[in-house]
């Protein structure tokens, strides 16, 4: 059990939820929660968040309690934005895995879309260079956006209308960002994870997703969050780009929530998400 801190909105469908949690354990750039609301019967189940700030982290890195950036969507979602300081929520966690290392990579970079900035906060922090691509469908769809700014960081932004950064799809300004010790970190809408992919492996370029699916447990017992992944055989080099491919006779199924959020791109068979 935990209590509310605040519940700020920031734009017209997003909110930062600080929550109070005594005895913080260890949370991993990308891991997330499951959070319950205890005054309301209806949603019974817990949903997913990913965690996206460490409150009150000292120099020791222990911290007093984290912060939500969440989307009001459905009812859950809807709810929540009546939480108030002092309210008691259910939180399991934290749950899933992290980002794997960079491994000397210079040319770290990050694709957003919308939501999907969540697990980037804590990950951005840790790198010395990073480059953000973040993108919306208007400019009230990049939460956190003055959070990055703040880690005088390398920022482009896209936005679908034109009303912030470039007009266009944030998969659009990827190339040009590219080079041969480059690395990718993506989030976001399906679409956008599929097509990150494909340039990721049309360049071969190593590129990790984190993948956002409907959970009921969160610890793989329900499910509910399987997705089809390439086996795992040994990596062979593909006929068609040379790019490293797993026999696709292979495939079996992982959980998002046990095995996930955070994948490696190339093991994903993505015309089934």
């Amino acid at each position: 059990m935990a209590k509310i801190l605040y519940n700020k909105q920031i734009l017209p469908a997003y909110y930062q939820l600080g929550i109070r949690w005594e005895n913080l354990p260890t949370i991993e750039p990308g891991q997330f929660v499951m959070l319950r609301l205890t005054k309301y019967i209806d949603p019974l189940l817990r949903r997913p968040f990913g965690v996206y700030k460490i409150l009150g982290q000292g120099a020791r890195g222990k911290g007093q309690g984290i912060e939500i950036l969440y989307k009001v969507l459905g009812k859950g979602t809807r709810l929540m934005t009546n939480l108030k300081p002092d309210d008691e929520v259910d939180i399991l966690g934290p749950l899933g895995n992290s980002f794997s290392a960079h491994s000397g990579k210079t040319n770290v970079i990050i694709v957003a879309g919308g939501i999907g900035i969540v697990p980037f906060y804590l990950l951005a922090k840790r790198f010395k260079k990073v480059r953000l691509l973040f993108g919306g469908r208007s400019k009230d769809d990049l939460p956190g956006l003055d959070d990055f700014k703040k880690l005088k960081i390398d920022i482009e932004v896209s936005t679908d209308d034109g009303s912030r950064g470039k007009k266009g799809l944030v998969t659009e300004i990827i190339a040009k960002q590219l080079s041969g010790n480059s690395l990718i970190y993506a989030c976001g809408p399906q679409g956008m994870l599929k097509e990150v992919a494909r340039i990721a492996d049309k360049t071969g370029i190593p590129c990790y997703v984190s993948l956002d699916k409907a959970m009921a447990c969160g610890i793989g017992a329900c499910l509910g969050c399987a997705i089809k992944v390439k086996g795992q055989g040994p990596w062979v080099k593909s006929q068609e780009n040379k790019s490293a491919i797993r026999n696709p006779q292979s495939a079996i199924y992982k959980m998002v929530c046990k095995d996930g959020p955070i994948f490696d791109a190339r093991e994903i068979v993505w015309e089934e998400i």
